[in-house]
């Protein structure tokens, strides 16, 4: 079996915490041939294609329809290189992972918006007057640029600080998000991994200092899911699956759902060490099944 994984320069993931690298290397062990690309090495020439790099290091042209699996893994922000990269990679006859339609259609923050029921008070617009309107009915919020990752370009307002909202709306012209405030969040933010239409397994993550809750500035603890989460988690991961989503990375605060992570959710790791599990094996198991199927309908 052979897959190609689409990711960031590996010279710039760290080996002891990365999912995309824990998942390759899993694979590698089982017998799998893994090449690895960034979406810069995808390019169509009568065919969809890739320069690949072989676990030996050597790069080589390789048809995308040559791969039994392609594993989407780079990281936000999604662009334009990003978005021509999912159109290339749909010109393939192989099941991509997410699929490309899926990142295309659905960007991390908006993507929970059907599910408004399991989220804070929550607004996405541009106008000045309309978040103001917001904050003033709400308080305390947090305002996220809809391409952010990583809690990058997320500000927290106790007021209606015109200023910083004209920055994050470029003058009103670009909508952001704007939710209530969830003091919970000192307490942690918790990452719940999701494989098919299942729950993969969960990690709180409290934050060393301040608000910012990712596994680069928190304390990864143990947390078993509530039942407002296992609710929210019962109705979105077949829809999920139906999408075409079958790897992601969901955000609770206090059991309020705040974005669905479908790019590159990371996490397994560190919830692997907290459980005493190898969630990598089960994932590359899984992955495996999947593109077992595809090939035997092709």
């Amino acid at each position: 079996m052979r897959w190609l994984v689409v990711l960031d320069p590996l010279d710039g993931l760290k080996p002891k915490t990365d999912t995309s690298l824990a998942v390759i290397n899993r694979a590698r062990k089982e017998g799998i041939e893994v090449d690895t690309a960034t979406i810069g090495q995808l390019y169509f020439e009568g065919q969809a294609r890739v320069l690949a790099c072989g676990a030996d290091g050597a790069t080589q042209a390789q048809l995308l329809g040559s791969y039994d699996l392609i594993f989407m893994r780079k990281e936000p922000p999604y662009d334009m290189r990003f978005h021509y990269a999912t159109q290339l990679l749909s010109l393939g006859d192989t099941l991509v992972l997410n699929s490309p339609s899926s990142l295309r259609d659905f960007n991390e923050k908006l993507i929970v918006l059907p599910f408004a029921k399991y989220m804070p008070p929550t607004l996405v617009a541009a106008d000045l007057s309309v978040i103001g309107d917001f904050i003033g009915t709400h308080g305390k919020v947090v305002v996220k640029s809809l391409d952010s990752f990583q809690g990058k370009s997320v500000q927290m307002l106790e007021k209606h600080d015109v200023e910083t909202l004209k920055d994050f709306t470029s003058g009103g012209t670009r909508p952001v998000m704007v939710q209530k405030f969830l003091d919970q969040v000192y307490d942690g933010d918790k990452r719940v991994i999701t494989l098919g239409d299942q729950v993969l397994g969960a990690a709180l993550r409290k934050p060393k200092q301040g608000y910012h809750a990712n596994f680069a500035n928190s304390e990864a603890l143990r947390s078993p899911l509530s039942g407002r989460e296992q609710a929210a988690l019962d109705e979105l991961c077949p829809w999920m699956v139906s999408q075409g989503i079958y790897f992601s990375g969901l955000d609770f605060i206090g059991g309020y759902l705040t974005e669905i992570n479908i790019t590159c959710p990371t996490g397994i790791v560190q919830i692997s060490e907290l459980d005493g599990r190898d969630l990598a094996g089960v994932i590359v198991d899984y992955f495996s099944e999947l593109a077992g199927r595809r090939v035997g309908t092709r």
